[in-house]
């Protein structure tokens, strides 16, 4: 071989060690500790895996973990990870750092951050074949087969909540956005819920034959009876008022003007802690005119609390601070079943104070949205429109029925 050809080998050979060199040099992978689950994970994206591959008791065990798949990587052993088998908790994590990502680029704001991880946490805890939606695979869970029994499962869900229709919707469209995501990222084949729909406000959950005033009337008669003063009192605050349950839990006795008969709401609790905040919508600070009877079983109640300082809330647990959200659901079931009627929800005696302010004031939706704190009248006559337009259909039956029968 000619000197050329041996000088020409050489510097191929050069290169090769340099390139194997720098293979072998390739950045390790990181770990840290994931506090939410309590164990290490390793951030394998840049081998293929997940950014919370593995679940490691020790940063050890993670860190040997992590050598041995560059190892494997390098010799062109690692496999692209099956990613159909995913939790759908961890990839809900998945879809967070997403998020997070997008706050951070100024893509989504803060509280559109919030709204996602809030509404999706409770969708996560819907049951789904006696399990937690969180706690199933996605690979097992999302099958063309299963598509129109997982559809009919989250809808009861939506429905059994008995929110109102923009909440409904709100949770439906984060858990659209949530499986389009893994959709894309390929853990499911198909968005299941993508075309689904709630339809209009009345095809979704009338409330109107829950709340006559007949059924509240027995409640308020009947259901209280043996209830203690504090319950009642909230009671009829609620439905006197339509404050929200966690404007009702954070109002103070400064807020309660008896001079005036008026109700001034300032704050709320933030959903799913024991903090008091701003109310739920810019309009949310509201004065709610209430009516003297109400008032005065709220001055009865003020006597005999122990915590009757202006700066004492008006319905606390039994050392002074805030009530658990939970014990809503038990004072409703226990007044209910002692009235004879069919179980409400605590939100229903908003729909009821909603219904009979658009009974007293027609349609003046800027009025009644002013009391409930809606963000817009708009959004007011799209919850309770039906309201009006079923009384007004009802008056034209009994109008007709009238003037066939006498003339009229």
């Amino acid at each position: 071989m000619c000197h050329f050809g041996v000088y020409l080998n050489q510097v191929i050979r050069k290169k090769n060690q340099k390139k194997n060199k720098g293979e072998t040099k390739m950045k390790h992978l990181k770990i840290k500790y994931w506090k939410a689950r309590k164990h290490y994970v390793i951030n394998a994206a840049r081998i293929g895996l997940s950014v919370n591959y593995g679940n490691y008791a020790t940063k050890a065990e993670a860190e040997k973990e992590a050598k041995e798949l560059l190892a494997k990587f390098t010799l062109g052993m690692v496999v692209k990870e099956e990613v159909k088998d995913i939790k759908v908790k961890d990839a809900f994590d998945q879809f967070m750092v997403y998020q997070d990502k997008r706050k951070s680029n100024n893509e989504i704001g803060k509280s559109f951050y919030t709204d996602v991880k809030s509404n999706l946490k409770i969708v996560l805890k819907y049951k789904i074949d006696g399990k937690l939606f969180e706690n199933h695979f996605f690979g097992a869970l999302v099958k063309p087969t299963n598509q129109s029994d997982l559809v009919q499962s989250f809808k009861k869900h939506f429905l059994d909540e008995n929110k109102s229709k923009a909440t409904m919707e709100k949770r439906l469209k984060h858990l659209k956005s949530f499986l389009n995501f893994c959709n894309l990222k390929r853990f499911i084949d198909y968005n299941p819920m993508n075309k689904f729909t709630f339809g209009k406000s009345t095809d979704i959950s009338d409330r109107s034959v829950r709340i006559q005033p007949e059924i509240i009337q027995k409640i308020i008669k009947v259901g209280l009876f043996k209830e203690s003063m504090q319950v009642k009192t909230m009671v009829l605050l609620a439905a006197a008022s339509g404050m929200r349950q966690g404007e009702l839990r954070a109002i103070k006795w400064s807020e309660i003007d008896f001079d005036s008969n008026q109700v001034k709401i300032v704050g709320a609790i933030k959903h799913g802690t024991l903090i008091i905040g701003e109310p739920k919508t810019k309009r949310g600070k509201r004065i709610i005119p209430v009516d003297d009877q109400t008032m005065g079983i709220l001055k009865e109640w003020k006597m005999k609390s122990k915590y009757s300082k202006s700066s004492d809330l008006v319905f606390p647990n039994t050392i002074g601070t805030v009530m658990l959200g939970k014990y809503f659901e038990p004072i409703m079931k226990r007044i209910c079943e002692a009235a004879g009627v069919d179980q409400l929800k605590w939100g229903d005696f908003r729909h009821f104070f909603a219904s009979t302010q658009l009974s007293g004031l027609g349609e003046d939706w800027a009025e009644v949205a002013s009391l409930m704190g809606h963000a817009t009248p708009n959004f007011t006559y799209q919850q309770y429109g039906h309201y009006v337009k079923n009384e007004a259909k009802q008056e034209k039956a009994r109008s007709a029925s009238a003037a066939a029968m006498y003339g009229n």
